[in-house]
């Protein structure tokens, strides 16, 4: 039975774990089936005044998380996909400025790939249009409602992470 609080609001009678589980489960389904969506990449790209595909986007964003240039085997580890399949992309992004080659100090037969000022920039500006749509999402909030769901979040993100390393043996 809901309770009545202090500022006349009911609050809702307590969930069984189970409940909230179920709840976080899908409100997750939701949220990677909204986040996945072309139309929601198409916006943020038109917001950031750039052109650049979702896996485009991801190797980009791969190579500035890493903060350094990159074999293509380990861009094709970083991404999840098979190497001949992250050689294509970064040939377009080569075509477009986006990325160069260059050959590895360590072993002189084999490449790394970095960002150029360009790539750099342009995955800036659609990061930047990604913040402003978060920014957007979480208008209203309090701060301790973002503090809250920031913890709760990276917590959970913290758990699905040794869970997937678990699963690969790392």
């Amino acid at each position: 039975m809901p309770q009545v609080t202090s500022t006349g609001l009911e609050e809702p009678a307590p969930k069984t774990a189970k409940e909230s589980v179920d709840e976080i489960r899908e409100a997750f389904w939701i949220v990677g089936r909204s986040m996945g969506q072309v139309r929601v990449h198409e916006r943020l790209l038109r917001a950031a005044g750039v052109r650049i595909d979702r896996a485009g986007g991801a190797l980009l964003y791969m190579l500035l998380a890493h903060g350094e240039s990159v074999r293509v085997t380990g861009l094709a580890d970083l991404l999840g996909v098979d190497a001949p399949s992250v050689t294509r992309k970064i040939q377009q992004l080569e075509r477009e400025g986006l990325v160069a080659r260059h050959a590895d100090p360590k072993d002189h037969r084999a490449t790394r790939i970095g960002l150029t000022d360009k790539g750099r920039k342009t995955l800036e500006r659609v990061l930047k249009a990604r913040r402003a749509w978060f920014d957007r999402l979480l208008e209203g909030w309090d701060d301790r409602d973002l503090a809250n769901f920031a913890a709760m979040l990276g917590r959970f993100a913290t758990s699905l992470e040794r869970d997937l390393e678990d699963a690969r043996g790392v």
